[in-house]
């Protein structure tokens, strides 16, 4: 009785707290609901456009589209839900887009609720079977239709040894890979500079695929796989729907087969993550030229559409994730980031809590991005600045948004790897990553900026010993 009636005030406060909490969590069971009753009818719109086969080509392709439509909005009500992200990889398998089908793979186990173990086996079968394939042809001609085809082809084939492992890998197919790897960099680096095929679009969806598999290997110092997913090996998906093969199409029924996942391989993922983007940093460079030339800003959108959500990432992992690269490969990928953040245009620059663009709002839930766009939110809260979206539409607005969010990135990258001085030398270790920040010209660079008091310093340190 005392409890009852000695606390009338606070009891109202209490009651109304716990009516806000039951209010937000009946907003979240339907929107959970809303969310699995849309990957519900995507499923049917894909059991239909393949139940047409080749009879009825335009029936499949609306019925594809509707699939797509219904996963995509499944999506946007739920972005932490891994099972959306997989069945927009069976659907990228339906419609024979592999680099899809690896990233939606990807993305269901690096969710924030992922979609394990069916993701996994489906991701190690689609790796099997790319590794067990014929290797690529050569290079096509940058101005045929092929090239972008091979493009996908060669990344995948790369994508796929790194995730199997060394383990799975002979002598051969490492040898293979990498002189796949060598003939991948060199055409990229022409064919980008061309502004011929692949599109930046894709060269994005092929830089955040390596990311994904970096995070699914185990970290430099030992540790299971999906460390920073936060996977315990259990079947974590959504209650409903958790597996069975009418929910996934390529679910548990058809992957019992499979054997144990290898453990990927970090520094083969982070080779072809930095020949990617060293190919792509020089394009960066010469469309911000254009921009201060002739105002041509569309292909710089694209561009840094392409390498923002890099250099959101390596803001926050650079350090550790890329230690699996030789010094001289890190050297090489903290100069094209150099490359890149000193040849954004001014308006990135000044941007003090730059806006979202609706690209990097699709990657909500990407667990590698997650730390940077969080970041970024907080940095926006602080200076009391709602962020706008920004449209995939507006080329101006875009190069504002994402080259803001880049310079903001790389800034922190370079002043969390700085410590106050000293020669090229002292700056080589396990915990830095060799990209600077130079008050004095404004600029990024790969070694520390030397004050006249620093320059003395070793000589300093000698005399002391």
């Amino acid at each position: 009785g005392g409890e009852s009636g000695g606390g009338g005030g606070s009891g109202g406060g209490e009651t109304g707290a716990a009516g806000g909490g039951e209010g937000k969590r009946r907003r979240e069971a339907w929107r959970r609901l809303c969310a699995v009753s849309l990957l519900r009818l995507g499923d049917l719109a894909r059991y239909r456009a393949v139940s047409e086969g080749g009879r009825d080509a335009a029936q499949r392709k609306r019925a594809l589209c509707a699939a797509a439509a219904s996963y995509g909005g499944a999506q946007q009500l739920e972005p932490g839900l891994g099972h959306c992200y997989h069945q927009q990889a069976v659907l990228a398998r339906e419609e024979g887009v592999t680099l899809d089908a690896l990233f939606g793979y990807l993305r269901a186990l690096l969710a924030p609720e992922p979609f394990a173990p069916t993701a996994q086996n489906n991701l190690d079968r689609l790796c099997a079977e790319l590794a067990r394939g014929p290797p690529p042809a050569p290079p096509p001609p940058l101005a045929s239709r092929e090239a972008a085809d091979w493009f996908e082809a060669a990344v995948c084939r790369l994508v796929a040894s790194a995730c199997l492992g060394d383990g799975a890998a002979s002598a051969e197919d490492l040898a293979g890979s990498r002189s796949l790897l060598l003939q991948l960099s060199g055409w990229l680096r022409v064919s980008v500079a061309r502004a011929s095929a692949p599109s930046p679009k894709r060269v994005g969806v092929a830089l955040l695929v390596c990311i994904a598999a970096l995070h699914l290997a185990p970290p430099p110092g030992g540790g299971g796989g999906g460390g920073d997913c936060g996977r315990d090996g259990e079947d974590s998906s959504c209650g409903e729907g958790g597996g069975g093969s009418e929910n996934d199409g390529e679910g548990v029924g058809e992957s019992e087969g499979s054997t144990a996942s290898s453990r990927p391989s970090e520094a083969r993922a982070a080779a072809l993550l930095k020949c990617l983007f060293c190919a792509v940093a020089p394009a960066v460079q010469q469309a911000s030229q254009d921009v201060a030339d002739a105002g041509r800003d569309r292909r710089l959108a694209q561009l840094l559409g392409a390498v923002t959500p890099l250099a959101l990432w390596a803001s926050q992992h650079a350090n550790r994730r890329l230690w699996a690269l030789a010094e001289a490969d890190r050297s090489d990928f903290a100069a094209a980031l150099a490359r890149v953040g000193n040849s954004l245009p001014a308006v990135a620059r000044s941007a003090a809590a730059p806006p979202m663009s609706a690209a990097l709002e699709r990657l909500t839930g990407f667990a590698p991005l997650a730390p940077a766009l969080a970041a970024a939110e907080r940095a926006a809260r602080r200076r009391g600045a709602a962020r706008r979206v920004v449209d995939d539409s507006d080329a101006t607005g875009l190069v504002a948004a994402l080259g803001g969010s880049a310079f903001a990135a790389l800034r922190h990258l370079a002043t969390s790897s700085a410590s106050g001085g000293g020669t090229a030398a002292d700056f080589v270790g396990r915990d830095r990553f060799p990209l600077h920040w130079h008050p004095s010209t404004a600029a990024f660079a790969t070694v520390p900026e030397l004050h006249p008091a620093a320059a003395c310093a070793p000589a300093t340190r000698q005399a002391a010993f």
